[in-house]
């Protein structure tokens, strides 16, 4: 009698049993939850993905069936729709097609001479600040309403600073055209390159509006542009022809010089601050990436090796792919507020995110002590309420290079005064002419 395969058969019986049942119960599961949830969720994204684009052109139906025109869009109605765009739809490439906005101004030597010589973007010991205080004004433009307080104090500060230089024929009209083109154009220019998907006409149009109306609000002449006789039709032939305009203009003035380098190397050193020493030789690369040959040139930078310019595509590709296809849209609640939007009992107001230097944050136990901010004193980083950083926070009165604070509240409140009887929120395509 053969003892030795009494039990084992019985045994591997149950146990190849028990495997088959398993692998059934996983095939079930695959093909009953699994399988109908990975189909299922890309098509839920992609529904989802374009419920405010839709919901924009139902409440402003301009460029639809049943108001085929863009005319007639207001500041207001534009101001409504950049910020849906900006907070919900591509706030991380709006923001960046601003940062580099400011970045290709460098390339006009016109520009950068100015900023050399007053030492604002080309002395390190300036730049957080200066890089703060543009962050402050914009954010108020761009955030606040174009009828409100918020929005004509910062305009009537950046009037106020820019018109010190004009007076003295160190800024001109030009110049100050080129660089609202690019406000108006490197955001749609990154979210058409970049982002999941193209901007429509409608946003396009809402753009154009709302960058006229800035132009209006910060003094600038259109001579220059072919339409400013006879006006333009709607925000989309704004935008066009700016566009068109700046991109000429570049082609005549964006060339090498050395306060092109001097003013673009500090903010690519202010950009790379917060990041360890070990990466910032590849990150200084990779900064080059992304920029045209007529900007690299013109601000002397070196020109990223192919790799690198493979890889930043191939990310941006991927992100793309996976905000399309993976990725829910951002809910209400998720807007990154840059800025306390009221002050404190003292009068100030605070940057709340920042990305490189903690210029105007408060110093509060979390931002102070918290994860970010032992990572930040392991790199050697400034913390908020360091030396320099004035945690005592801001008000937009004073805010600009040291020579101007507690300077221009005359000039404020009269150009506060004139916005406030002109800035309407109206269609600014109606808007007479001076002769």
């Amino acid at each position: 009698m053969d003892t030795t395969s009494a039990y084992p058969l019985p045994l591997f019986s149950n146990l190849t049993a028990s495997s088959s049942q398993q692998i059934s119960g996983l095939s079930r599961f695959w093909s009953y939850y699994l399988l109908p949830v990975l189909v299922a969720y890309p098509l839920l994204c992609r529904a989802l993905r374009f419920r405010r684009i839709r919901a924009l052109q139902a409440k402003y139906k301009y460029g639809s069936p049943a108001h085929p025109s863009f005319e007639g869009m207001t500041a207001d109605e534009a101001h409504d729709i950049v910020q849906v765009v900006h907070d919900f739809e591509f706030p991380a490439l709006f923001d960046k097609g601003l940062q580099f906005a400011l970045f290709r101004t460098y390339g006009i030597p016109t520009i950068s001479d100015l900023l050399v010589k007053t030492g604002q973007l080309s002395m390190s010991k300036n730049v957080p600040r200066r890089y703060a205080d543009t962050t402050v004004l914009l954010s108020d433009i761009y955030g606040g309403d174009p009828t409100s307080d918020r929005c004509i104090a910062a305009y009537a500060r950046l009037n106020y600073l820019h018109g010190h230089y004009i007076k003295q024929g160190k800024i001109s009209n030009d110049d100050m055209l080129y660089t609202l083109s690019l406000f108006l154009n490197q955001p749609v220019e990154w979210i058409n390159r970049y982002e999941w998907r193209q901007l429509t006409d409608l946003e396009v149009c809402a753009m154009g509006v709302f960058h006229k109306a800035m132009g209006d609000g910060m003094g600038i002449s259109f001579k220059v542009l072919p339409s400013y006789s006879t006006g333009w039709k709607d925000g989309l032939h704004f935008y066009r022809e700016l566009d068109a305009w700046a991109k000429q203009y570049e082609r005549g003035h964006m060339v090498p010089s050395q306060s092109n380098y001097d003013t673009a190397v500090e903010t690519r050193k202010l950009i790379l601050s917060t990041q360890p020493t070990f990466i910032r030789g590849v990150l200084t690369k990779m900064v080059s990436a992304p920029l045209d040959d007529r900007l690299r040139e013109a601000i002397m930078f070196e020109e990223a090796p192919s790799l690198y310019i493979s890889l930043f595509n191939g990310f941006m590709a991927l992100r793309r792919f996976y905000l399309r296809h993976l990725s829910l849209p951002r809910p209400w609640f998720s807007t990154t507020q840059l800025l306390t939007q009221e002050p404190d009992k003292s009068g100030r107001r605070y940057i709340l995110w920042w990305d490189t230097m903690p210029v105007y944050v408060r110093p509060t136990l979390w931002n102070r002590w918290g994860p970010g901010a032992l990572v930040s004193m392991l790199l050697g980083v400034p913390r908020p309420g360091d030396e320099g950083m004035h945690p005592e926070g801001f008000e937009v009165k004073d805010v600009g290079p040291t020579v101007f604070v507690g300077k221009g509240a005359k000039e404020m409140e009269a150009t506060k005064e004139k916005l406030r009887e002109t800035s309407t929120g109206g269609c600014p395509f109606n808007v007479r002419r001076e002769t």
